[in-house]
Formats: C-alpha cells, structure tokens, sequence
C-alpha cells in the first residue's frame, strides 16, 4: 500500500511558499466569476491542481459554464468548448478525415526517365485534428445530451487519455448537466458513466439554497458597471503547481484514516447497489491525487487528516443523493477521532518534576464509550423538560432500498421516442424520416440508383421516469410520533423519485381524499415543493381506502409506461366506503400498477392489506417502535 501511494519526484523544486501566488489567482479568478457555489469552486481547483475530470450538475442559470470558463482561462491552458446536441458526430471530437492531394517524383525504372523528369499526383487521407486531440482544458456543455456514438468513444478518452493510438495533452475536462427533476428530453448517466468523472458536485441556485447574503450580493455585482479582469496563470506556472501538488507525500496515518471511513462509507450505502464505486480503480486511484491537491491547496507541505474533507465532492453521483448528509457526517466523525487520539497522545507524555523528575501517570487512551460520549459532548443541550422532545427519525432504509430495485427494472425498458438514442437502423417508413437516416442511401435513393428504400434510425429511450403517487393517512389515529415519522418516509420516497426522475403524486386521506396539486397538477417533478408540502398536515376524520386509491388509479391511467406505482401508508382499518376496494383492485390489476402498502402500528396488520400487495405484485411493509425509540420500517 505504501508503494502504491508514494509520491512521484517532483520535477520542480516549488515549495509551498512559491505556489502560493499561483494559488490565489486561481481563487481570485473563480470568485470574480461567481458568487457563492463555494463547493464548485473548491471541486473545479482540485480538478485543474490534480489533473483529473470534474461534473457539475444543477438547475439553468446557477453559473456551471460561467465557473468553467473563467477556471479555463486563468489556468493558461489549451481550451476547446464542445456543447452537445444529438447530431454530434464521432468525427466532431475527434477531427474529420479529408483527402489530400500529393506531388511526388516519378521512379525511372517505372517511367523511363530521368529522375525529377516527371511529377505525379496522389491522393492521400489527411486528419484535420477534433478539440479532444488538442485541448488541454476541455469544456463539455450538456453531456447528457451526447448520442450514443459519441457518449461511449467519448467517456473512453476521458479514461484513458489517449486516442488514436496516442497519448492526449488533455489534463481537465469539465462537463455540465441539468439535474434529472427537470423535463428532459435525454436519457441521465449512469453512475458507472459518471465514474470518469473524480470530481462530482451538485449545484443549487442563490434562492433556492436560500443564501440571502450571496444572493444580494449577486445583485450588487449585476449594477456594477466595471469588472476588473484577473490575471491567469501561465502554463509552466500550472505545470509547476500540478508537479508540485502530486510530490506532496501522504503519511501512513492519513491511509489508516481512509481505509477506516472508506469501511464506513461502505456500510452506509450495503445495499444500494452502488457501494462498489468506492472501491474501484479509478476512485482509489483519484483519491490521492485529490486528497495531495487539496494539501497544495492549503499550502500544506504534507497531507493531513483533515484533507479527506475533500472526498465529499467525490460522491454525488457514486452514493444516493439521500445519503449525502451522512457522509460528511462519517467525515467529520473520522477527522475528529483522530484529533481526539492526537490529544490523548499528547498528554500522555507529558512528565512532571515532581518525584525526582519521574515520568507523571500516564493518561490512559479513553474506551468506545467515552469517546462517543465526548463527541455527542459537541451537539446541542436536551431541550428543558418544559419543551417536548423531538421524535426520532425514522429509519426507512429497508423500504426505499427495496422500492429502488422495484424502479430499477422498469428503467430497463425501452420505448420508442424521436429524441432518444441511435440504437440501430430500421426502413424508411414515411418521406420525412429520410432527414433522420442515411445520408449516401437517400442520395442514392433520390437517384433511383437504391434498390431498396433508404435505412433511418431506430431511436429509443429507456423508461428512465415513470410515476409514482404516495397516499398517506392524515385520520386522527396518525398524530403525534406517528404522523412525524410518516413525513420522513414520504419525503425518503420523494428524494428516490427525485433521483430516478420519476413524476410524483401526494394524496392525504382520512375519510376523504385530499389530492394536493402543484401547479394545477396532481402528478409532477416539484420535488422541493412537495417536500415542504409533506411537513404540513393535520390528522383528524377517519379511515377510506376506496376514495384515495380511485383518484390515484384515475391519475396513472393515463400514463404509458410500465413502471408506475402506489404507495400506501396508513395505521388502521378502514372505516368508511368499501373496505375490501374490490374495484381499485381491479382497475390496478388492468393497467399494471403495483400498489405498495406500508402499514404503522404495534398491531396486527389489516389483511386488505396485504391482499392489496399480493394481487398487484406491490411490496408490503410493516413500520413499529424499534429499540431505541426509532421507527423501524421493515418488509413484511
């Protein structure tokens, strides 16, 4: 290991002290670009420092190309921007091919002549060079976008470096995306695809991160009238600051502290299918050259605990967005046990003259126990017992766990769509296909020299949405603990359809139905909205099953597809209307959609329930009090 991770001779004799000004112009150049985003403008300085490729995603106007740009041009770096449509062509990246006439002398065995006598002509294929073959900093705007002809070379030369059999002076490559809650008319990547990519970051915008001060601010720089240019870098000063950066040795205790987080990283997300881009080459390969860029960063002469801070913009795409909050939380908890240990350490060799300058009693290493008794030591007092205390979260883990791999298998469909990806070749149906096809065959078809209609493409796009509408109960039975831990499970489903870009329905029952639209829409991808909506209810009535399942079968008859669901959630037996909902059950089995129920209480659960499950293939659910005083969601 030690091997593996031991720094390469620097070819410069740059300290910290001599990279320091090359350093702050990076930074003045990325603050006078953007205000606020202070995790972009940290990920993208890593990126250029460690010579690795960086993602950012986020809504339309929050700055990602702007940040790129200025980053390109105070770098001092070759630059291409190369913005994605779905015509892009192969030849488009990588250069066309174009033939080229060539002179030479004739040979006088073959011509009969003296040399240089006579002069012949011939035709020679010549490579005009595409942005990837030259560019050093590579803008990519709208990656989803990309066909797939393009995305698949592509995501290969950002890997490897090298095309066409040579090496590429590429260093950075930056890409930018929309987040998949807006209507796209483009398939997302895959985590796998994003793999290429060391850093990942998650733009907001000013307003809807709610930073009021970064926002004011952005309007006082909009009535600026004068912006002074930064001065960039140049490129053997780059160059200085990367060698500079990837010299910087990493101690032993620093790998100890990796091993044991990238332990508990991986225990957070068992189970979610996408614990092994932790692991892999090209994560345990970026690591080190961001942990030594972070280090260069801070001027440090060597890499320390508290760089792992960096590996936070390395897991956007690799681990669910819902767990992202409890990765910097494992973060922090890891830097702070070894500052804890460090001090510790510290005091225990500490001697005293007292005794004839005997060693004092050394303090010994505190347990487990105390410990984490010392780190909860920082969080907030208990609240007076005047105050009511807070309700535990709800540990829902199991259940969207289980409700992912149920969406997965949709997403492996394929419909047929117009904007979709090139998957193969089909026949010209009707005239205005020709436009979509093969260029030379509907030439040659246009000239009658085609014995057969001309080929198009057969575009398609995976079923990547899909819907899904929760019903939650809001009867009288649902206060207190019971209606805070439904709102965490609702909102735990709302981040899963968010990040599946599936349209999402919120119906509120008790004795009736309570669709709450948005927009003047009961389905939709107002997923912030929907969110705020959820921690506002007030349970009163009784308990209808029939009412709520008929306005959410209503709403998904009208959508194709095979990936739609419900998903019930409730605590007792139904009260009013048809308690057995034969006809919701049925209408459910007639279009295809599974009905998941999640049932809360100490009780034994309805058996309309289950029956509900059973008969759509939908997944039961059981949530009770768990040990702790938690809610415990497991499958029944």
């Amino acid at each position: 290991m030690s091997e593996v991770h031991k720094p390469r001779p620097a070819r410069s004799n740059t300290g910290p002290g001599g990279v320091a000004p090359a350093v702050d112009q990076l930074r003045r150049a990325v603050d006078a670009a953007l205000v606020g985003q202070a995790d972009a403008k940290l990920g993208l300085l890593l990126a250029v420092v460690a010579r690795e490729h960086a993602f950012l995603e986020g809504p339309p106007g929050c700055g990602k190309s702007q940040i790129a740009s200025a980053l390109a041009a105070a770098s001092g770096a070759r630059r291409h921007l190369v913005v994605f449509h779905r015509d892009l062509r192969e030849a488009d990246l990588l250069g066309d091919v174009r033939l080229r006439r060539e002179l030479y002398d004739g040979a006088p065995e073959i011509v009969g002549e003296a040399p240089g006598s006579a002069r012949f002509e011939r035709l020679r294929l010549e490579t005009i060079p595409g942005p990837l073959l030259e560019a050093e900093f590579l803008q990519l705007e709208d990656l989803p976008r990309a066909p797939g002809e393009a995305l698949g070379p592509l995501l290969q030369i950002l890997g490897g470096r090298r095309a066409l059999g040579r090496q590429l002076p590429l260093e950075t490559a930056v890409a930018t995306a929309q987040p998949a809650g807006l209507e796209l008319p483009v398939d997302p990547l895959e985590p796998g695809q994003l793999d290429r990519f060391a850093i990942q970051v998650r733009m907001r915008g000013l307003v809807g991160s709610r930073s009021w001060p970064g926002a004011r601010e952005l309007v006082d720089r909009a009535a600026a009238t004068t912006v002074e240019p930064s001065r960039g870098l140049g490129a053997l000063q780059r160059r200085q600051l990367q060698d500079h950066a990837s010299s910087l040795p990493i101690p032993g205790t620093v790998q100890e502290r990796y091993a044991l987080l990238l332990e508990r990283l991986r225990g957070v997300v068992r189970g979610t299918g996408q614990g092994s881009l932790l692991s892999d080459r090209t994560f345990g390969r970026s690591v080190w050259r961001v942990l030594r860029a972070n280090a260069c960063l801070r001027q440090s002469p060597t890499v320390q605990i508290v760089d792992l801070r960096a590996l936070r913009l390395m897991t956007a795409a690799r681990l669910p967005e819902e767990l992202q909050d409890e990765v910097e939380s494992l973060i922090e908890q890891t830097i702070a046990e070894n500052e804890h240990a460090a001090q510790v350490g510290a005091t225990s060799t500490m001697t005293s003259p007292i005794g004839g300058g005997e060693e004092r009693e050394a303090i010994a290493e505190p347990s487990a126990e105390t410990l984490q008794d010392d780190l909860q030591s920082e969080l907030p007092l208990p609240l007076s017992p005047s105050e009511p205390e807070p309700a535990k979260p709800a540990n829902v883990g199991a259940l969207l766990h289980a409700f992912v791999g149920r969406i997965e298998r949709g997403r492996r469909e394929t419909d047929a769509d117009p904007g979709g990806q090139p998957r193969g070749y089909r026949p010209l149906r009707r005239l205005d296909e020709i436009l979509d096809g093969d260029l030379l065959e509907g030439l040659l078809y246009a000239r009658g020299q085609l014995p057969h209609s001309p080929r198009t493409f057969v575009r398609t796009r995976r079923n990547a949405g899909g819907a899904v509408v929760v019903l939650r109960d809001v009867s009288s039975s649902m206060a207190g603990e019971r209606n805070r831990w439904a709102s965490d499970v609702v909102c735990g489903l709302v981040k899963v359809a968010a990040r599946r870009q599936m349209r999402v329905g919120y119906v509120e029952f008790h004795h009736r139905a309570l669709p709450k639209e948005i927009g003047g829409r009961l389905l939709h991808r107002a997923y912030a909205k929907l969110v705020d909506l959820v921690q506002t209810t007030q349970p009163l009535g009784q308990t209808n099953y029939e009412e709520p399942l008929r306005v959410a079968l209503e709403t998904l008859r009208g959508r194709k597809g095979h990936n739609r669901h419900v998903v019930m959630l409730t605590d007792g037996l139904p009260i009013t209307g048809d308690t057995r909902v034969r006809r919701e059950r049925a209408l459910a089995h007639q279009l295809g959609v599974s009905l998941h129920t999640v049932f809360v209480g100490e009780g034994e659960c309805p058996p309309v329930l289950d029956e509900i499950s059973r008969e759509t293939h939908g997944l039961r659910f059981r949530a009770h009090s768990g040990p702790g005083g938690e809610l415990e969601v497991i499958e029944r």
